[in-house]
């Protein structure tokens, strides 16, 4: 036999393979061990955390909700913060308590160039902050932050509060855009081609009166809640920021001369924007736009009906404006003298009758006194037919503008009131190329104007608006002419496009004056007169507040049968009433305006076009610009409703450090 050989002897090999493969299956199970539980580890921490997240936007949600209860002023104190709640416990969906979490709920305004007392900017105070933090036993936190704005009344293409007159919308009248009433809607009976149409979403708090006479392109909902509408007080606020846009205060924060009864028909006071093309480069840039402002005297019959351009009603004679110091035309008050323009108060008083006769008829009336003037009215010779509002300088021959106070309010022309010096002297560019940059006061250009003009008393506002401008008045404001942006509405919603607000505590008229209103003398058209006989057109955003009481927050033509106030003698008779050849709006006498921007009435009692014998008044022709919605004008009254704008995660270990006080007064000076 022969000897085995060496290294053959594999006993035991068996028993190490099967280790190898025991510790093998075991590492395995250990690592699954280990997944997981690592897995379920993972899934409870991010449901824990998504827990966390949904319990801070909860409490963001419910914040919100509590600002819009109608409380938000005692929850958004001016310079501090409120705690709603400190460590609340959170409730689950079927309103069960969810075990180991709390909650602290806080709110404040937000400043800076989004609102606030801090703040330099155009924007207005309608913001809040709304902060959720969510702790749970074991340390963890989540903390977010929800920016709210709330909606401006300018969002609306029209807004009503009251609705008690029997005023209705005719069959052939539109609203292009979002409509709101905190009362009812009233609609002609019997519309069936066309309706009354509204392009826009639709809210009444109320009923809808003959409802199938209108058409609802974006649907109806009657029996809504009620939005707050803003007061006297509330507006009055806006004075503050036009004091701050100047150290000393004085050419924003204006005041009617006295005598004047607030809510008068004739303001003591207007004010003119313009454009001024400052560096020469052929455009009006956003700091181009300026503002200058005239004042009557005193507030006597003559000097009011000046300011404005109102009818001269001089006793017995039949023509409103014998004597008036707003009218004339391009004549030769003698032979071989250059023709210029001569008003019918320079006529009138004219030395010899041959100077009169050489103007030409200015009225047509019956014999007496109404038969010595010549006229700047009739054949063929006179040109240059115009009127003006107080104190422009081609009253005087003199172009754009009078300022100085010795040539508009000279004796001669009998002392009616004058355009009001800058404070602070003109602007040095402006100084360069214009004679009249004292009396220029900057809107863009002036880094600390808010955007707010704040006038005490009654104000007539007109002109060419570069800029984003609201002007608000205790009294009446009284659209006296056009009133245009230099970029048409809804071009530019942004910082440097054009917009204005025109704020009333009491309510905006269309002024029956001879710059807008046509007007006859023995059934003769004197409508020549007008500078736009088409139509008149006013780009702005209307809040005529009102105090809700009868007779204010309306809008209104002056001089309309049945509307508070006078009714002059020359609207007596049929024979005087308006009529423009050259309109056709609704078949109104003196046809239309059109007001692109939006209309919010404290109350619907009047109306601004009467039918009937003494048929008098414009027809309704407006548009909405979108950009009320989106960039309102410049701190414009909101509904007190907050909506969702920004929202924010957190640092919870940097908000621990900042402190709750301090993170809060960082939101309001920023």
């Amino acid at each position: 036999m022969s000897a085995p050989l060496a290294g053959s002897d594999r006993r035991g090999a068996a028993l190490v393979t099967v280790l190898i493969v025991a510790f093998a299956v075991a590492a395995m199970a250990v690592g699954a061990i280990l997944v997981s539980s690592g897995a379920r580890l993972t899934t409870s921490f991010s449901v824990r955390e998504t827990s966390m997240q949904a319990a801070a936007n909860g409490g963001l949600e419910i914040i919100r909700d509590s600002l819009n209860g109608g409380v938000f002023d005692s929850l958004l104190p001016a310079n501090n913060f409120t705690t709603i709640a400190a460590a609340e416990p959170v409730l689950g969906a079927a309103g069960d308590t969810l075990r180991g979490y709390s909650r602290a709920r806080f709110v404040g305004r937000t400043g800076g160039r989004t609102g606030g007392s801090a703040t330099a900017g155009q924007y207005g105070s309608n913001f809040a902050s709304a902060l959720s933090v969510v702790a749970d036993a074991r340390g963890a936190v989540a903390a977010r932050r929800l920016l709210l704005s709330q909606e401006s009344w300018s969002k609306f293409a029209v807004a009503i509060n009251q609705w008690p007159g029997s005023a209705v919308y005719g069959c052939s009248e539109s609203i292009n855009g979002p409509f709101h009433s905190n009362s009812v809607l009233r609609l002609q009976s019997g519309c069936s081609s066309p309706r009354v149409l509204f392009t826009g979403p639709v809210s009444v708090v109320g009923s809808v009166s003959n409802q199938s006479s209108g058409t609802f392109q974006a649907g109806l909902r009657t029996g809504v809640a009620a939005v707050v509408w803003p007061t006297p007080a509330r507006i009055n606020v806006m004075e503050q920021y036009a004091i701050d846009a100047d150290v000393a205060n004085g050419d924003y924060d204006i005041s009617a001369p006295s005598g004047n009864p607030v809510g008068s028909h004739t303001p003591a006071l207007r004010i003119e924007f313009l454009t001024v093309d400052v560096n020469g480069n052929g455009t009006i840039e956003w700091d181009e736009g300026f503002m200058r402002v005239f004042r009557a005297r005193a507030a006597t019959v003559p000097q009011l009906a000046y300011v404005s351009s109102r009818r001269w009603n001089n006793g017995s004679l039949t023509d409103p404006n014998t004597q008036s110091r707003n009218c004339g035309a391009v004549v030769r008050l003698a032979t071989g003298t250059t023709a210029r323009f001569v008003t019918a108060a320079e006529l009138f008083a004219a030395s010899t009758v041959a100077q009169r006769d050489n103007g030409v008829r200015w009225l047509l009336t019956n014999g007496g006194q109404g038969a010595r003037p010549a006229s700047v009215n009739g054949g063929s010779t006179p040109t240059g037919r115009a009127c003006y509002l107080g104190g422009d300088g081609r009253l005087f021959n003199e172009g754009g503008m009078t300022p100085d106070s010795t040539v508009t309010d000279a004796v001669v022309n009998d002392q009616l009131g004058w355009w009001v010096k800058r404070r602070t002297g003109p602007l040095p560019a402006l100084a360069a190329i214009r004679t009249d940059a004292a009396y220029l006061i900057p809107l863009g250009s002036n880094p600390n104007f808010k955007g707010v003009v704040f006038v005490t008393g009654d104000v007539a506002i007109s002109g060419s608006l570069r800029g984003r401008v609201s002007v608000v008045s205790t009294g009446n404001i009284v659209l006296a002419d056009d009133l245009l942006y230099r970029n048409a509405p809804g071009t530019r919603c942004d910082s440097e496009g054009d917009i204005m607000g025109a704020i009333a505590t009491l309510n905006v008229l269309i002024a029956d004056n001879n710059v807008q209103t046509p007007f006859r003398v023995n059934n003769v058209m004197y409508g020549q007169y007008d500078d736009t006989p088409a139509d008149e057109q006013y780009n702005l955003f209307i809040l005529a507040a009102g105090t809700t009481t009868a007779g204010t927050g309306n809008l209104f033509t002056t001089g309309l049968n049945g509307v508070p106030g006078p009714v002059p003698a020359y609207r007596m008779t049929g024979t005087f009433n308006s009529s423009a050849t050259a309109e056709s709006c609704g078949g109104a006498p003196a046809g239309c305006i059109r007001i692109t921007g939006g209309l919010a009435m404290g109350r619907v009692e009047y109306f601004t076009y009467s039918t009937g014998g003494n048929a008098y008044g414009y027809a309704e022709a407006h548009a909405y610009d979108a950009c009320g919605a989106v960039n309102p004008p410049p701190y414009f009254p909101t509904t007190g409703r907050f909506i969702e704008s920004r929202y924010y995660e957190i640092d919870p270990v940097w908000l621990n450090a900042k402190t709750i006080p301090a993170f809060f007064a960082d939101l309001r000076g920023q």
